[in-house]
């Protein structure tokens, strides 16, 4: 099986598919007419890329069976021309949700504690630390995540205690929210609703 990769990708994953039988050609920055021709000559049965687009050009010449998209979303694949071709398209949801989470905590302490603004004033050669040493804080208080691109809370009460999970499989207490003493918000069963919030619950968070 012949397996291009048009996106970067991780040594160990290129080993893998090595060590699988594959014939992996690596080429991470093709694009575009570039990408056509390569898929043309090479005639991969397996595309794989992240961020690269994928249109019905690219799909029409070779003799591609699976393209993958090395990530959560697939928006950038011509999915209607691939279905009219006969060619599956698959993604890797939640393979990123460790990163996304921690970069989220990692914001919600930022702007609690003012860093960026505490920086730029530092570049500055500004030191305001009665300003820069006033936060509220992230101990015992609870965190309440909702569905990107919504406002609907996910499954649980705005004011429910909740703990992450990873997804698939039951929620369990974890050390690093145990840290700060924080409840935190974590679901695996995003297709369970609430109703949008009201005004009151809105204004009591």
């Amino acid at each position: 099986m012949r397996v291009l990769i048009a996106d970067e990708f991780e040594q160990s994953g290129r080993d893998e598919l090595q060590a699988l039988g594959c014939e992996v050609r690596f080429a991470p920055k093709l694009k575009d007419e570039a990408l056509v021709a390569d898929v043309e000559q090479f005639r991969p049965d397996v595309l794989v890329v992240r961020g690269t687009k994928v249109p019905e050009a690219v799909l029409a010449a070779g003799a591609l069976k699976l393209v993958v998209r090395a990530g959560a979303g697939y928006n950038t694949i011509d999915v209607a021309a691939a279905s009219r071709r006969g060619i599956y398209v698959s993604n890797c949801p939640g393979k990123n949700s460790i990163a996304v989470a921690e970069l989220a905590f990692g914001l919600i302490l930022a702007l609690d504690r003012q860093i960026p603004d505490n920086v730029i004033a530092l570049r500055q050669g500004q030191w305001n630390k009665s300003a820069f040493s006033k936060a509220r804080g992230l101990y015992g208080r609870t965190l309440r995540t909702d569905r990107p691109g919504t406002n609907r809370p996910r499954s649980r009460p705005a004011r429910q205690s909740l703990r992450p999970a990873r997804s698939g499989v039951e929620p369990q207490p974890d050390r690093r929210c145990r840290a700060v003493n924080s409840a935190c918000s974590a679901w695996t069963r995003p297709w369970q609703w609430l109703p949008p919030p009201t005004s009151s619950a809105s204004t009591s968070r």
